[in-house]
């Protein structure tokens, strides 16, 4: 696959589910007085993006671990598999652009061994919808900060396994002393509406797109602290 098809099957779907969620602010601002704000639209919403998380965790999985089954594997297999390959990705923090909004940090329940709240919710809906927890209809957890939630998930595991496709190797990119843009293909993969705080390996050129710096990207892996 290269960056092209990698655009088309995952990137350009990811930006039509973030498109929708930022469409629904003029009904239901973004705001955290609305954390609770459930929906038909935002259950739809976090049942789309859920499933997209669940489908590209098996596939990132397998090219992380060759022992990897993804016909059996679940939350907890990707959570172990994440986890170790990368210490920084609970770590990740996202913040929505234009809006001042909490910083969310999607991740950080699997640096612990368990999965997110939002992940339990979103399975309490899918499978068990006419049910209760606590004292609530399962239904009305398709709200809000839910939906925030498993979307800036979506967004860093996005961004992680696009930077495991496409970025030149550790070993090239850390004997770089000005790491070349142009050594890579991994362009233009910014949200216009989320950011990665920790992620300052995106530099802006004289060009039309954003570029990604791997030696960077390597270092912060490793526990250097972001420029």
């Amino acid at each position: 696959m290269d960056a092209l098809e990698f655009r088309n099957l995952y990137w350009n779907y990811y930006t039509q589910l973030e498109n929708d969620f930022f469409s629904y602010s003029p009904y239901c601002e973004i705001d955290q007085c609305n954390d609770n704000a459930f929906s038909v639209k935002y259950l739809q919403l976090l049942l789309s993006v859920c499933g997209e998380i669940d489908s590209i965790c098996k596939t990132f999985c397998k090219a992380l671990d060759n022992d990897f089954d993804p016909d059996t594997a679940g939350i907890d297999n990707y959570i172990s598999i994440l986890r170790e390959e990368y210490p920084t990705f609970a770590t990740e923090k996202v913040k929505i652009i234009g809006y001042k909004y909490r910083e969310m940090q999607p991740w950080k329940s699997i640096a612990y061994g368990y999965a997110p709240n939002w992940w339990h919710n979103y399975n309490a809906i899918k499978h068990h919808r006419d049910q209760e927890q606590n004292g609530k209809a399962n239904y009305k957890y398709a709200n809000q900060k839910n939906v925030i939630d498993a979307l800036c998930a979506l967004y860093v595991l996005l961004e992680y396994w696009a930077a495991k496709k496409f970025v030149i190797g550790r070993d090239e990119a850390i004997k770089q002393l000005n790491a070349n843009p142009n050594e890579h293909t991994m362009y233009s993969l910014k949200s216009r509406h989320l950011n990665l705080t920790n992620w300052t390996f995106y530099e802006t050129y004289m060009g039309q797109y954003p570029w990604f710096n791997p030696r960077r990207f390597y270092l912060y892996l490793e526990g250097v602290k972001p420029l």
